[in-house]
């Protein structure tokens, strides 16, 4: 390497490095200020633990993992959450946007009652508009034990009944920390 190559080496090298300690510098003002507003109490609009996204007054966890309905329920509940209870349709339009093209487990089953609930036990108040055609079915030629207890929220943003076993993603909600 001649010394001309060298010294642009050089000079890459300490650019880099100036930018790196900007960069490092801007992570840091941003961990304390929010370290400050949490601190404080004065985060506005609430915050939401990391991997968590703020809607609203919640903070949804949109998991990569799959598991049954049952697990997936019991890491929520692990976590201080529930699986998602969808109340608004702005609600409804938030939560299909972060899923797509997946499908995923919501807090909607009938396998307590033989009536669609929400995980919290609020009755669910049936709207075709929200479902698949022809869903709910408690189809059973699944080849599996029981029927179709549980809700999947499609990728379409709307609901279809499936085999509480199906290892799906799920949606894990709670409330936002707020100041």
């Amino acid at each position: 390497m001649d010394d001309y190559q060298y010294e642009r080496e050089e000079d890459r090298s300490a650019l880099w490095i100036k930018e790196t300690a900007k960069e490092v510098q801007k992570l840091k003002f941003t961990v304390e200020n929010n370290k400050d507003q949490l601190t404080s109490g004065s985060a506005t609009g609430g915050c939401c633990p990391f991997n968590w996204d703020l809607f609203g007054s919640s903070c949804y966890y949109f998991s990569s993992l799959s598991l049954s309905w049952n697990r997936s329920k019991d890491w929520c509940e692990k976590e201080g959450s529930h699986l998602v209870i969808l109340t608004t349709n702005e609600e409804w339009d938030f939560v299909t946007h972060h899923t797509m093209p997946n499908p995923f487990w919501v807090g909607l089953t009938d396998g307590r009652t033989g009536r669609w609930e929400w995980v919290n036990q609020t009755p669910y108040i049936m709207e075709r508009r929200r479902w698949m055609p022809g869903q709910p079915d408690s189809w059973t030629g699944h080849g599996l034990q029981g029927n179709e207890d549980c809700a999947q929220l499609h990728s379409s943003g709307r609901l279809n009944d499936m085999h509480c076993s199906k290892q799906l993603r799920y949606i894990c909600q709670k409330h936002s920390l707020r100041g």
